[in-house]
């Protein structure tokens, strides 16, 4: 059994395991990813691993593509699996390469297009507009307009640099959005009817965005492009071309985060699903890692007594705020069971997997996240080289966790 008494203090800075430096990285900054770790823990683990010109890294859950840029601007071979179709799009579209003079002999084009604008099939859609005659709604008319003028411009460009352009039109919306990420879930910004969002806030979000990607397509040129694949990793790792050297990876927390719905604007957006449906399907290619939907039932259940101890006391809790909890974990840890093995037989000899993962709590019980996948992964072949504690995240006491006021963030590292 693998116990705390394993856990060391890691050498690292704090700020290797999140991405406080997004916003003024070049091509990083393209599109702000709440969740993700810094690039510097991919560069420490190239060099503490070795990386040769064959070699190829993996990110079985690729994000926003931290995993992958850096790799393309270290010109290292580099794959990424992102389930989400948004997500996939914005990870690839940084490590397009385009002539900055040609892009900039449209980008007054499409800000004209943009200000003039045209109607949106989202007007009247769920809780996107005015019009939907909800209560609440993400986008004020007029700003979604321009949005749908601007899309409309870019449909002659070239694919490349149409793709550029889409990216930057997302996130100028999602700059003038009533709503913001916060924590969980989608928050409507204080006094957010007042601050009167419209097509002159869109505009000037849309130029800033667009003139960074011109300085960053001038200035920073990927010297080898990634492959990044948006499927289910755990059915595609398998059936990977490539055996890797190293993997580097954050797999979705156990924290009952919905990674699908926080980012349902930008899948409406750029049209990569068209109905509730088609997010409901989504929902269901992803580890189960949240409650949102009744989760398909788990089968496997035996992930060392450290687990089985911890399932124990929740699942026996009568203050639990969801039945699906229990079902919730149970399944999470068989989907991570599926990842690590398929994993480690797509691993090169003397391989690395650095997994970057953070504890939960429910019902005022504790769930060493790290420990459990260090037991799962040794059962299925991994050779355990470390667990390292990158930092504690602070949270807010609430009646569901009890006395706990921090979690532990860990780098937990396998050797094949």
């Amino acid at each position: 059994m693998i116990t705390e008494n394993i856990l060391i203090k890691s050498n690292l800075s704090k700020n290797y395991s999140n991405s406080i430096d997004y916003h003024i990285l070049p091509r990083f900054r393209w599109y702000g990813y709440k969740e993700g770790f810094s690039p510097n823990l991919v560069e420490e683990a190239i060099s503490k691993v070795g990386i040769g010109v064959d070699d190829y890294i993996l990110d079985p859950f690729n994000g926003n593509g931290t995993v992958t840029l850096t790799a393309s601007i270290n010109n290292i071979k580099s794959i990424g699996i992102e389930v989400n179709p948004f997500v996939a799009f914005m990870s690839n579209t940084k490590l397009e390469n385009f002539s900055s003079k040609e892009f900039s002999k449209d980008l007054d084009e499409v800000l004209s297009k943009a200000y003039k604008g045209k109607d949106s099939s989202l007007s009247s859609f769920s809780t996107f507009t005015e019009q939907s005659g909800k209560n609440k709604w993400l986008f004020n008319n007029n700003v979604l307009n321009s949005f749908e003028g601007g899309w409309q411009a870019i449909k002659k460009f070239p694919d490349v640099k149409q793709t550029i352009f889409r990216l930057s039109l997302i996130g100028a919306a999602m700059d003038n959005c009533n709503a913001v990420k916060d924590g969980k879930c989608l928050k409507y910004r204080s006094n957010w009817r007042n601050r009167n969002f419209n097509k002159g806030t869109f505009i000037k979000s849309l130029e800033e965005r667009l003139t960074r990607n011109k300085e960053d397509l001038e200035n920073t040129i990927i010297k080898q492009k990634a492959i990044i694949i948006n499927n289910d990793a755990r059915q595609i790792i398998k059936s990977l071309p490539y055996r890797y050297k190293l993997c580097i990876t954050s797999p979705p927390y156990l924290n009952s985060f919905d990674y699908t719905d926080i980012y349902r604007p930008e899948l409406f957006l750029g049209k990569f699903i068209k109905t509730q449906q088609e997010l409901k399907e989504l929902r269901y290619k992803t580890i189960r890692s949240h409650v949102e939907i009744a989760l398909p039932k788990p089968i496997q259940n035996s992930f060392g007594e450290v687990y089985h101890s911890i399932y124990q006391k929740i699942n026996e809790s009568e203050t639990i705020w969801s039945k699906q909890i229990p079902i919730m974990i149970q399944s999470y840890f068989e989907d991570m069971e599926i990842v690590l093995f398929d994993l480690l037989t797509r691993a090169k000899e003397d391989g690395e997997l650095w997994l970057v993962v953070a504890n939960s709590v429910y019902v005022g019980v504790e769930i060493p996240v790290d420990l459990i996948l260090a037991e799962i992964g040794t059962r299925r072949g991994w050779k355990l080289k470390r667990i390292e504690v990158l930092r504690y995240i602070y949270r807010r006491k609430t009646k569901y966790c009890g006395n706990i006021d921090k979690l532990r963030e860990s780098l937990i590292v396998f050797k094949k």
